[in-house]
Formats: structure tokens, C-alpha cells, sequence
């Protein structure tokens, strides 16, 4: 799939959306501001994170980001647990998706 700037923002808005829906469906009140495009020689990703503040909620969520991202082609996510020193410990969610050129 080529990559052009209108689609470009379609894909992006598209995937806020449905992620904070997914968010949204397991009544987590974080919400992603938006996904990140970076744009290289080799092809371009979109890069996106969100915070689950609930560990019995974790699995689900990334379980269905993952479902939902999996429709795109190459997706890479990861998820780490963070410990702050000034609010609740979350577990933080990141996805690359990237299409080659």
C-alpha cells in the first residue's frame, strides 16, 4: 500500500478513533491524543501509546488493540509496567505500524 498525505491522515485519525473506542469499551479513562508518522527511505509508520491504569484490564485491551492492528499489515507492540513516583502505576502500551515503500 502506497502512503500519500490523504490517506496518510485518514490512517492516523482512523486509528486514534478506534483506539480510544477500544479504551473507551473497557472503561479506562486515559485516551490517546494521536498517532505519530514518521516518514523514511524504506517506508512509513505510524506510532502510537496508551496507558492502562488497570492491571486486571491489561490483558483485554492490548488484546484487542493488537486485533484491531493486526488489519493493517506489520505491527509491532509492546507494553511495559510503570512505576511513577507522583501517580498510580500503569502499564504502557506502544504499537508501530509500518508500511514498506
Amino acid at each position: 500500500m502506497e502512503i500519500n498525505n490523504e490517506n496518510k491522515n485518514e490512517i492516523k485519525e482512523q486509528v486514534n478513533v478506534d483506539i480510544n473506542a477500544i479504551l473507551e469499551k473497557h472503561e479506562l479513562p486515559y485516551r490517546m491524543d494521536g498517532v505519530s508518522v514518521m516518514k523514511t527511505s524504506k517506508g512509513t509508520s505510524f506510532l502510537g501509546n496508551v496507558r492502562v491504569h488497570d492491571p486486571e484490564k491489561v490483558k483485554a485491551v492490548r488484546a484487542d488493540i493488537e486485533s484491531y492492528l493486526n488489519n493493517f499489515g506489520k505491527v509491532v507492540i509492546n507494553s511495559r509496567d510503570v512505576v511513577p513516583c507522583c501517580e498510580m502505576p500503569y502499564t504502557y502500551i506502544t504499537f508501530h505500524i509500518h508500511f514498506d515503500e
